[in-house]
């Protein structure tokens, strides 16, 4: 696949090429420059008018959540959980029973094309992991992680087996679809440390370790949190994660709204990924995380959705502003964070999260790009000189024309070309219906 005439070309936040070529090979980017020669039977794509850039990476959602966009009750987190994310998942469970593999499929593929569409290539998805939601990632030829979620602490005993069980279930899943350099990795994710006893913790390390996979797990997200660990363990969540070794390179933190200054510096020693939720941490009034600080101990910070249930979209352009005006208005300086640190938090940082050769466009990285139109009237007049800060503060998920992953077209001219979008969202209408009628949770 040979991309020609591409306007601008946006190698990394600090490079951007004009008037250039992009040749794919396979599933990675063979060459970048100007007149590249490309075999005639190549499938040639025209960029000009366009931007073309490293593919969005969403470090951190809750697909299953999907069927829950809208609703918004007004709850902190322990509440929302106790009072809409239970019972949903309860009725997930109760209401889909003779057909609870369509129910995934559709809420994946619905989230899936969502993603494509706004210029998204993959995602690390903390959820209620079934075959099915591979299954629709893999149709739609959707790069993703799915990180296995497991608890044993505090959550209803009817949502999660015994250990012995819950281990069996993971190493199961692991086996299955794990593809190290493929589209489908599997990562294990600890739910939280208050879900989770010290020997699930060490566990799942030793796991990760022995496998060589990654961690994902939420941090710090709220006050009481780390009042109750504090409490319990008599060290905050951070300093437990600590103890017990899981904090390394391979893990990525969510959250880390409620940090203290030692708390930055051990994850700055360690190694660890933070991934920030600036409008979910919003939505559910958890705090604002201490993102500015983070960056400057040298923390690689992420950007990401969170679940539809805490945001509503999964969308990574608004993710980016938002992660930008908190920062500003948090720490009251208008440079607090720029556009091009929110640009890579949302391209460089997560490829590093997800452990993908990704994020920017040079020889020998992953080919997923995204190709943004650049002819809507937000966007004009256009600024080539500052064509990243007019990006990010300006562009929207429906300027992304063409999206590439894995050297493959899944979006060309704003249609997903792996599947029928209006029949995939016509069965999800039909599907939640009677969800929606049944579950309690509308009640708000």
């Amino acid at each position: 696949m040979i991309i020609r005439k591409i306007s601008y070309l946006i190698c990394n936040p600090e490079h951007i090429e004009q008037d250039c070529d992009v040749l794919i090979s396979g599933k990675r980017i063979a060459a970048v420059g100007k007149n590249i020669p490309a075999p005639d039977d190549s499938i040639e794509i025209d960029a000009r008018g366009c931007v073309v850039m490293p593919g969005l990476i969403n470090a951190h959602t809750h697909l299953y959540q999907n069927f829950l966009k809208g609703v918004s009750p007004g709850l902190p987190l322990v509440p929302w959980c106790n009072e809409v994310l239970f019972p949903t998942v309860g009725a997930l469970r109760s209401g889909f029973e003779t057909n609870n593999y369509r129910a995934a499929y559709l809420w994946s593929a619905a989230a899936a094309i969502e993603m494509i569409k706004g210029g998204i290539t993959c995602c690390l998805d903390m959820d209620l992991t079934v075959d099915a939601t591979l299954d629709a990632w893999r149709d739609l030829g959707f790069r993703s992680v799915a990180g296995y979620t497991i608890s044993n602490r505090w959550i209803p005993e009817e949502f999660h087996p015994s250990d012995e069980e819950t281990h069996r279930k993971v190493l199961q899943f692991i086996n299955r679809w794990h593809e190290p350099g493929g589209l489908i990795q599997a990562f294990v994710a600890p739910s939280t440390p208050f879900l989770c006893d010290d020997n699930l913790l060490v566990w799942c390390r030793d796991q990760a370790e022995a496998l060589d996979l990654g961690i994902q797990i939420h941090v710090s997200e709220i006050a009481s949190e780390v009042k109750e660990s504090l409490d319990e363990w008599g060290m905050t969540p951070v300093e437990r994660l600590n103890r017990l070794e899981l904090l390394s390179s391979r893990t990525s933190a969510v959250h880390c709204v409620h940090v203290s200054d030692r708390d930055i510096q051990i994850l700055s020693d360690s190694g660890c990924h933070v991934v920030h939720c600036p409008k979910s941490n919003m939505k559910l009034a958890d705090g604002v995380a201490p993102v500015v600080s983070m960056i400057n101990r040298q923390i690689p910070v992420s950007v990401a959705t969170d679940g539809a249930a805490s945001n509503d979209l999964l969308d990574m352009w608004e993710e980016m502003r938002a992660a930008i005006m908190l920062a500003r208005v948090s720490n009251n300086d208008a440079g607090a964070l720029s556009a091009a640190d929110a640009f890579r938090m949302a391209t460089v940082a997560p490829a590093a999260v997800c452990r993908l050769e990704a994020g920017t466009i040079e020889p020998g990285k992953l080919a997923d790009l995204a190709i943004v139109e650049l002819k809507g009237a937000h966007l004009r007049p256009l600024h080539p000189d500052r064509l990243i800060e007019q990006l990010v503060f300006c562009a929207k998920a429906n300027d992304v024309r063409d999206t590439i992953i894995d050297g493959k077209v899944v979006m060309r001219e704003r249609k997903l070309v792996n599947c029928d979008e209006e029949a995939i969202l016509d069965e999800v209408d039909a599907i939640e219906a009677p969800l929606y009628t049944n579950r309690a949770v509308f009640r708000y």
